[in-house]
């Protein structure tokens, strides 16, 4: 594991963002008939400051491609964009609700989302069981692919039929790299950690406490407070005593992120708050995100994202994107954009040999999940393994621009180095 800032990903080289690798059928007009990429993710409250670039990037990389792939012209409908937030933030009840009607319908051949692994734990059993195609741009619970940590028993349907597949890395690696940022680059040994107690927030503060304390920092005090805790003033005046040289927080914004480094300013605990992706959500202008709540105090953030923040063809991606939205992208917009890229190449290289729609479900599913293929994607080249985890291990760290009031990218710790 070496701290570095890439330029560019030496091994890969710069690649077309308009489309995967492309096979006969996958251009021209669509001969079969028209299917669905549905969308499940929350669009309420801090959450959706999240999920509509990662909408936004979805619509691109479908829009690149003519939205025709494998002889079929693709079609994402309102109909079919799924919002699993309930009372402002996201609800593994709903979004469960949501995957039982995605499956229901014969005519979506994938769905892309969700955002929050809470969702995805509820959401796995049934798209597995209906053995439908499930990439997710951003939810990274260990638990949720890996045996050691219980996945099979998530896919109890199919235990050794892969359908869930993500192109961000784990929280067993977000979390380590988290603490080897604050003890090597930040030189913090005292730390005190908050998490939201939902299954990321708890589950990437754990793995970020292991390795903190495994190499030589101490946790001071720790807390799991529930994203309905009305205030944190107690909470960071208890902090404040035991002279923590950084506070971490397992969470997102919409569970408290934004309300703790607020608090902690104003309680005189101006350390360096360090978060996952979960914070890492839109700039100051994009409404109820982390930095639009904290404004400059941000000034004391880092946030972690598991997904590579800087790829072969990023500066071509962000043009294109801006031109079409009118606003920058995050990296959930690549992300999206890229796990697009992974149905529309499946969906190139089983098209031909399915003649309707739900034949053509199981036909993309088991191409998506070849463990052979290389996907050619706007964040750069990478496999799936026999879970249906990226071979791309690198966690990026941003902190905050006061001049554009948006998150900077520093640097990228590649695990596979």
């Amino acid at each position: 594991m070496k701290l570095r800032t890439l330029g560019v990903l030496a091994t890969v080289a710069v690649l077309a963002v308009s489309a995967c690798t492309q096979t006969p059928g996958s251009s021209g007009g669509a001969t079969k008939g028209t299917v669905n990429i549905a969308i499940e993710l929350p669009q309420q409250g801090s959450d959706l400051a999240s999920s509509e670039p990662i909408i936004n990037g979805i619509r691109l990389a479908v829009k690149d491609v003519g939205g025709v792939a494998g002889g079929w012209k693709i079609e994402i409908p309102n109909s079919v964009v799924y919002d699993d937030a309930k009372d402002g933030a996201h609800d593994p009840q709903t979004g469960a609700q949501n995957m039982q009607a995605i499956v229901a319908n014969e005519n979506i051949i994938a769905v892309i989302g969700p955002l929050n692994s809470s969702v995805a734990k509820v959401q796995i059993p049934i798209s597995n069981e209906a053995g439908l195609l499930h990439c997710s741009p951003a939810t990274t619970n260990e638990g949720l692919t890996k045996p050691e940590f219980g996945a099979k028993d998530i896919r109890k349907a199919h235990p050794d039929v892969i359908n869930f597949v993500r192109v961000v890395t784990t929280d067993d690696y977000q979390g380590p790299a988290a603490a080897k940022y604050i003890l090597e680059t930040l030189k913090k040994t005292k730390v005190y950690i908050i998490d939201d107690t939902e299954t990321f927030g708890k589950g990437i503060a754990d793995n970020f406490s292991k390795y903190f304390t495994d190499n030589g920092g101490t946790v001071v005090g720790r807390d799991g407070v529930p994203r309905t805790t009305p205030a944190y003033n107690s909470i960071l005046t208890n902090a404040k005593a035991l002279n923590p040289e950084a506070i971490y927080f397992g969470g997102v914004t919409a569970s408290g992120g934004a309300r703790i480094l607020k608090t902690a300013v104003q309680e005189g605990l101006n350390v360096p708050f360090v978060g996952p992706d979960g914070i890492y959500d839109g700039s100051g202008a994009t409404k109820d995100s982390f930095l639009n709540l904290t404004g400059d105090d941000a000034k004391i953030a880092v946030a972690t994202a598991a997904a590579v923040g800087d790829y072969p063809g990023r500066t071509e991606f962000e043009a294109k994107y801006k031109a079409e939205y009118k606003k920058d992208p995050t990296g959930y917009s690549a992300t999206g954009y890229s796990c697009a890229q992974v149905v529309i190449d499946a969906l190139n290289r089983s098209g031909a040999s399915a003649s309707n729609a739900k034949d053509l479900r199981e036909k993309v599913r088991a191409a998506a999940v070849d463990t052979t293929i290389t996907y050619k994607s706007v964040i750069g080249e990478f496999k799936f393994d026999k879970n249906g985890d990226t071979s791309q291990f690198i966690i990026s760290f941003y902190t905050y621009d006061a001049a554009t009031k948006n998150w900077k990218f520093q640097s990228q710790l590649d695990f596979a180095k």
